[in-house]
């Protein structure tokens, strides 16, 4: 097995174990980097629609 496979299982492997732990914390920042997202694209959208 190499490094990044090894690296990608223990991400996956934390990632899981953080969001049965601590579930609520999880979907928050799961939320809030959806919503960061969200603001990302609607600032381009704003941007090209001004250009044009």
């Amino acid at each position: 097995m190499n490094l990044k496979k090894l690296v990608g299982f223990l991400v996956v492997i934390f990632v899981l174990f953080w969001i049965i732990s601590q579930p609520g914390n999880a979907s928050g920042t799961v939320n809030g980097v959806l919503a960061g997202l969200r603001d990302v694209g609607q600032s381009i959208i704003t941007f090209i629609g001004g250009v044009f």
